[in-house]
């Protein structure tokens, strides 16, 4: 599809189409795609730092600016006024609400949640989130879209806090979290049990159908006797709290639970992406079998 990318500064148009690029690179890489077709991708996208120029002949438009709601519903009145009337307003917001957002609009039946996960250029699912005024026609048109670009579009069936990635995210690092602060394990051993236990299973049969293969009635135990005992912190525990006012905010300042000097940074993200288009490789040919 022909897209426009907009953002008020040139600069940053500038890296997008470079990371756009590098992404790009690396599906050649893995044999995921041609050369020339990185070429014809490159040449389907327009950049602009005029918003009207944008959108005023989108069938589509995808916000990500930062989350704020503020921010977010003075961006929908200017999409709502420079789009055309039966263009589709999509948020890619991580947990605020689009009924919300959408309020401010002419059109809150055409304004959606569509939540990509980073990397979103390799991670199949994408969230499919409703407003209390989406119509079905909206989310059906969403989700054949999705499709069409190879995703995995999952549905939300209730506009909830966090949606449902994010829930099922934050409720595991709530304990990852409780078990630092607690002297439970390293921050090493932390991420292994994660990389090479538990996530590395999720890759295949989900929390569950898990369960299920284990037995609901081992689950059911297992849930009485350790439920009371996890985590159930309203706020932030001190471990992480410290971090963040010291600056140490992870990658992009250099530290946070791990160092992160430029060339370890770069080398990580090249290594992450590179395992996770193998793991995607596995599961596009899975599913082509099914």
């Amino acid at each position: 599809y022909p897209v426009f990318l907009y953002d008020l500064d040139e600069k940053i148009l500038k890296s997008a189409l470079a990371r756009i690029g590098a992404n790009l690179d690396t599906f050649i890489e893995h044999g995921m795609i041609r050369p020339k077709e990185k070429k014809a991708a490159l040449e389907r996208i327009a950049v602009t730092t005029h918003l009207e120029e944008a959108v005023s002949k989108a069938d589509f438009v995808l916000e990500a600016v930062p989350e704020i709601m503020d921010l977010k519903k003075e961006t929908f009145v200017k999409l709502d006024r420079f789009a055309p009337f039966h263009a589709i307003l999509a948020s890619n917001t991580s947990g605020l609400s689009i009924t919300q957002i959408g309020s401010v609009t002419q059109r809150p039946e055409k304004t959606i949640i569509v939540h990509w996960i980073n990397p979103p250029t390799i991670i199949p699912v994408v969230e499919i989130v409703r407003g209390e005024k989406t119509s079905d026609e909206t989310a059906e048109l969403c989700y054949r879209l999705l499709l069409k670009l190879g995703k995995r579009p999952v549905r939300v069936l209730r506009e909830v806090p966090g949606f449902l990635f994010n829930r099922l995210q934050m409720a595991f690092w709530r304990e990852a979290l409780y078990c630092l602060e607690n002297g439970v394990a390293t921050a090493e051993d932390i991420d292994n049990v994660a990389k090479t236990g538990y996530g590395f299973r999720l890759a295949n049969l989900g929390p569950l159908e898990t369960s299920d293969f284990g037995g609901l009635d081992t689950f059911y135990r297992l849930a009485q006797n350790l439920f009371p005992d996890l985590s159930a912190a309203q706020s932030p525990p001190p471990v992480l709290e410290k971090l963040v006012q010291a600056g140490k905010l992870g990658v992009k300042t250099g530290e946070g639970f791990y160092s992160y000097p430029s060339a370890v940074a770069k080398r990580k993200i090249k290594e992450r992406d590179q395992r996770l288009l193998q793991q995607l490789n596995l599961f596009m040919s899975r599913g082509k079998k099914g």
